[in-house]
Formats: C-alpha cells, sequence, structure tokens
C-alpha cells in the first residue's frame, strides 16, 4: 500500500542563472527542465543546485534510475538545505518502490541533516504510523489465523473423540447384541430339549402300550382299550406292593422270634 500525502519536491532557492530550469519545471516542462540543467552541469560538473535540479527532473520523467544517481551525488554536498532536500527526494524513490524501511530510513536522515525541513518531518511520520499500522495489521491477523487455526484443531480434537465415543457405543450394542443372541439361542436349545424328552416320553409310553397290546393279542384275547390298560398297570402295581408288604411282615416275625429265643 503506498503511503499517501507524500511532497516530492520540496522548494528550493537557486541562482540567478537557473530561474529558467525552475521555471520551467513548475510549469511542468520537466523535458525542457533536464536539458537545461544538463547544460549547466556541462559547464560547472560541481554545481550542486544544478545537479538537484537535474535529478528531480529526470524523477518526474520516470527516469528513476538517473535521478536516484545524480541524488545520491548531491548529498555530499555541504549545503545542509540541500542536502537535506536529496536526502528526503531519495527517501521518496524508495517509497515509489515499496521500500518503505528504506523510505523511513532517508526521511530521518534528511530531518538530522536539516530540523527545518518540514516536508521530511510530515511524511517520516506518516510513512511511520503506516508502518505501525501494518505491523499491527499482519499481528492482528497472525493472531486471527492462529486462533482459526487452534479452533480448527479443538474442533477436530472433538470430532475425534466423538467418533471413539460412537465407535465404542457402537462396539457395545454390537456386544449386548450378540449376547442377547447368545441368550435366544441358549433359550431355543433349552426348548428344544425339553421337547425332544418329552417326544421321548410319549414314545416310551407308546412302546410300553404296544407291548401290551402286542402281548395281549398273543393271548388270543382282544385289544384292550387304554383305561383297562390303565387299570391294569394300578393292578400290578396294587400286587406288587402288596408283595413287598408281604416280605416286610416276614421280616418282622422273624426278628420276634430272635428276640424270644435269645
Amino acid at each position: 500500500m503506498k503511503t499517501t500525502a507524500f511532497i516530492f519536491i520540496s522548494s528550493i532557492s537557486m541562482a540567478l542563472a537557473q530561474d529558467k530550469g525552475q521555471t520551467l519545471y513548475q510549469e511542468g516542462k520537466f523535458d525542457e527542465a533536464r536539458t537545461y540543467y544538463e547544460r549547466i552541469l556541462r559547464n560547472r560538473e560541481k554545481d550542486d543546485a544544478a545537479r538537484f535540479g537535474l535529478g528531480t527532473s529526470a524523477y518526474q520523467q520516470k527516469d528513476f534510475e538517473t535521478a536516484a544517481r545524480v541524488l545520491n551525488n548531491v548529498m555530499r554536498t555541504k549545503d545542509k538545505s540541500l542536502q537535506s532536500k536529496a536526502l528526503y527526494n531519495i527517501g521518496t524513490l524508495f517509497n515509489e518502490q515499496q521500500k518503505m524501511e528504506e523510505s523511513l530510513a532517508f526521511f530521518r536522515k534528511a530531518i538530522e541533516s536539516d530540523p527545518l525541513n518540514e516536508d521530511a518531518k510530515v511524511n517520516y511520520e506518516l510513512l511511520k504510523r503506516h508502518l505501525q499500522q501494518q505491523q499491527q495489521d499482519q499481528q492482528q491477523n497472525s493472531n486471527q489465523n492462529q486462533d482459526s487455526k487452534d479452533q480448527q484443531n479443538s474442533q477436530e480434537t472433538k470430532n475425534q473423540q466423538q467418533e471413539n465415543q460412537d465407535n465404542h457405543q457402537q462396539d457395545k450394542d454390537n456386544q449386548d447384541q450378540n449376547q442377547s443372541g447368545s441368550d435366544e439361542e441358549k433359550d431355543r436349545q433349552k426348548q428344544e430339549q425339553k421337547e425332544d424328552q418329552a417326544q421321548q416320553g410319549d414314545e416310551k409310553n407308546k412302546d410300553q402300550k404296544q407291548k401290551i397290546t402286542e402281548q395281549t393279542q398273543e393271548e388270543g384275547n382282544d385289544p384292550k382299550t387304554d383305561k383297562q390298560l390303565q387299570a391294569e398297570a394300578i393292578l400290578n402295581a396294587l400286587k406288587d406292593q402288596e408283595k413287598i408288604n408281604q416280605k416286610r411282615q416276614i421280616a418282622k416275625a422273624k426278628s420276634r422270634k430272635l428276640e424270644k429265643d435269645w
């Protein structure tokens, strides 16, 4: 960003013989002014005022290389006022090239050479404030970029944590689902075992009934009904129980006899 309000040419005092060059310059006839100063310097090579006029005219012609070279020579003059003006204009040349730090340094030298150079003072303060503001803006942008980066990192960390939580929850859900499936499988197996046992019981009962039926048929009798078979089974059970009771009574009787004999 180019600093504004720079005053390139300060008011200058020249010898009467050079008034024509100054007039041409002020009228904007920079080509004629340059030709005029070049002619003077061919006759008086050490004329610092003419050299200064040549440098400023070359600058207006956008011949910055010639302007810088000539004005650098003027800086060695013993005329502090003219030296200050040359330093000031070199500072302006650097500003045109966006070399702000170099420009500020030459403005400062111009003030040191001639503390009364108001143009140098004004532009020095303007450029210094501009550079300070630029540094503040850069620092602010840097801080904003850092804050943005920190926020981005923080958000990425939160996203990662949320993703880890989601994965953990998904794993837990899968485990619960697997456990539920395992429990259902166990229940199904138990139910199948019960059904198998019931089926085996039914088949055993059928076998027993079938045997009784076959036995009855072998004996030449008519097949018995279920009620008859049940009644026969109960009767057989009573007979078995009666035999058991008889055996117990016999055992008791023997026990009493042994006691008497004793």
